[in-house]
């Protein structure tokens, strides 16, 4: 026992001077860039340069960090501070593109490790996702093909994607009409494509598996699919529901798609007919599955429903909960499990698209115990498991920005470490309802993760700014709803508020809801401070709007009923919980905000199927659409959302 103890107090002590250390180094770091950037607003840059090098022995991969730290890196000394950034990752930021460096510091503001293979990593992603999902699919499918091709030759490859672009560019003229089909075009077809066969299997073999065994996750797929293509089009069979020569297997590809990444190619818009498809049109063709664990009051599975996505099973432990989702949707497969006792295997054999969940963030919340991993509640290994067992093509856990704090660095690790052992590759992104028309300051963090065979890139879904809403605007039907006669002042004043951001700038004006959270008994401390600047107080939940009695009490701020907390969470007004007050507020409090969970199940679409996602037209108009309007409220008696205990 002794011996423990005094490797405990050795190991404590060493991380105590180390951390000192580190922050000495990054005071001189940034010490340094100060000094430099006097030198330069007194002389012009080359001469700073010259006498900096010359007089200083400053080396020159130091100098140039130094010299661009005022234009990249000014006003964040203080997060550099609090991370204390070394030299190398101060130098790598400097020389980064602006959007990398914002991501990188955004990510050192919240407590995440940042070292110099970060940087890289962050920049690489980062520059992949400024093509689009056709141009990366290309890319990847040319790379897997062009590593195939060189097991054979190399040497008729160029002359064979020639004469499969020419090939491939008649099919699709044939698949929307521009040209004429009859029986000598077919003939003449079949025949190409019996030659072009031959020269397929002389650069990448003959023997593939058959067709109904090919799916994405076969490591030569793009191989395989276009083989089983060729020789349909060689047996003459051009017809099919999604196009000529439709392959089974994935069932989202046809043919032609198949054979396109053999043209080393971004496959061309052919006619106005499918110019004018609706996006929306397409993935509901596709109909992409997901399977949501902890789906809790239906938040995150109305946002992926909206999305297109089809639900393969949500599960959920909690009874009221349960019968909220099957209340509201009864056709959904709603199982009421623990997590912790479900074999996920059972739904490999559904292909999953998308494993997705709201795991409880508790452990991780800056206002709860902070426990971390040793949490019962903390079921994030559990989603490691799941992905594990149920091997979906990509995965999505929503949290609470606490986890990024420096003391679960250990966990993070042990998370990423054990999902990249399941096969996945994994990042780590921060959103905010409020870029999504939500009235809502409510900042998460999305793991995000994908198998690392998937040739797809991953992009957040862009913020809507013209979306803005206020609280004032959002719940000014249901503030008066019993006559309060100071509502109009209440909504006006909301309307007016200023909002700013952590460092004191203001971003929009237009007040802004702190995050819903679960039942509280009565306001925490900090949160009673807060209510007189918001002008609102939700802890605990009032049980109807405020009445003019109410309001003439000394000190009155006005309390969310559940359905106002509901409304700043993004719920339709159609949408019933069942439970008490009490679960009805945990219920909307841990929900992930629908129209948040759309868009990231839209970005995840894009990425898993290559599609263009009109973003203005899928997001954006779309919620405008939904604004409230008089007739869509519940009726007075039916303005609260509790409808009974489930049973």
């Amino acid at each position: 026992m002794g011996d423990i103890d005094i490797k405990a107090q050795a190991l404590s002590a060493a991380r105590h001077r180390i951390l000192q250390l580190q922050s000495q180094m990054t005071d001189k770091v940034l010490q340094m860039a100060a000094e430099v950037e006097k030198l330069m607003e007194a002389v012009p840059a080359s001469e700073a340069k010259a006498f900096l090098k010359a007089r200083c022995n400053m080396p020159a991969a130091e100098l140039s960090a130094y010299m661009g730290f005022a234009k990249t890196l000014k006003g964040s000394e203080d997060v550099l501070r609090d991370a204390r950034a070394s030299f190398p990752v101060v130098k790598a930021l400097v020389t980064v593109d602006g959007e990398a460096r914002k991501e990188i510091l955004e990510r050192m503001e919240i407590g995440a490790q940042i070292d110099t293979k970060d940087v890289a990593a962050i920049r690489r992603r980062l520059a992949a996702a400024k093509l689009t999902p056709k141009e990366a699919m290309a890319a990847y499918q040319k790379k897997v093909l062009a590593s195939a091709a060189r097991r054979r030759t190399k040497d008729s490859l160029s002359s064979f994607q020639t004469d499969v672009s020419t090939f491939v560019d008649v099919l699709r003229r044939l698949w929307v009409k521009i040209l004429p089909e009859d029986d000598e075009l077919h003939a003449g077809l079949r025949h190409r494509a019996s030659q072009l066969l031959t020269v397929f299997e002389s650069l990448y073999g003959a023997e593939h598996r058959p067709a109904a065994e090919i799916t994405q996750t076969y490591r030569d797929y793009p191989v395989a699919i276009a083989h089983h293509a060729l020789r349909q089009f060689r047996d003459g069979l051009f017809g099919g529901t999604f196009g000529y020569g439709f392959v089974s297997g994935d069932g989202t590809a046809n043919a032609i798609d198949a054979l396109q990444p053999f043209t080393g190619k971004v496959p061309a818009e052919f006619g106005k007919v499918r110019e004018r498809k609706h996006p929306l049109d397409v993935i509901e063709a596709l109909r992409p599955r997901v399977l949501e664990l902890c789906a809790g009051g239906g938040g995150m599975a109305l946002g992926f429903e909206q999305a297109g996505f089809r639900h393969v099973a949500l599960i959920e432990y909690n009874k009221n909960a349960v019968a909220t989702l099957r209340k509201n949707r009864p056709k959904w497969n709603v199982v009421e499990a623990d997590v912790r006792e479900v074999d996920f295997s059972q739904y490999r054999k559904d292909r999953i698209d998308v494993l997705c969940g709201g795991l409880p963030c508790t452990p991780f919340s800056t206002v709860g115990e902070k426990k971390g991993k040793r949490d019962e509640n903390d079921l994030l290994m559990e989603g490691v498991r799941a992905v594990r067992e149920a091997r979906p093509r990509a995965f999505l856990f929503e949290n609470v920005e606490g986890l990024l704090h420096a003391r679960h660095a250990d966990y993070v690790a042990e998370l990423l470490r054990k999902l990249s052992k399941a096969g996945y590759q994994t990042e780590i992104h921060r959103i905010n309802t409020r870029d999504y028309g939500i009235a809502q300051d409510r900042s998460r963090i999305m793991i995000v993760g994908f198998r690392k065979s998937s040739p797809g890139v991953f992009r957040m879904p862009p913020k809507f700014p013209e979306m803005a809403k206020n609280m004032g605007d959002v719940l000014t039907d249901l503030m008066s709803a019993n006559g309060w006669k100071g509502a109009d002042d209440w909504v006006r004043m909301m309307r007016e508020r200023p909002e700013f951001d952590r460092f004191g700038k203001e971003i929009r004006v237009g007040a802004l809801s702190d995050t819903i959270r679960g039942y509280q008994g009565s306001a925490q401390e900090g949160e009673t401070r807060r209510a007189l600047k918001n002008g609102v107080s939700y802890a605990p939940p009032a049980k109807e709007a405020p009445t003019n009695v109410e309001a003439s009490k000394g000190g009155f701020v006005p309390r969310l009923t559940n359905r106002m907390r509901a409304r700043l969470q993004d719920f339709p007004d159609e949408w019933a919980f069942v439970g008490g007050l009490g679960s009805v507020a945990d219920q909307i409090g841990n929900a992930v905000a629908p129209s948040m969970a759309k868009a990231m199940g839209l970005a995840l679409i894009s990425a898993l199927k290559g599609l263009e996602i009109n973003w203005e037209r899928m997001v954006a108009r779309s919620a405008s659409s939904r604004k409230p309007t008089a007739n869509s409220f519940p009726s007075k008696a039916h303005g609260e959302l509790v409808v009974g205990s489930a049973a």
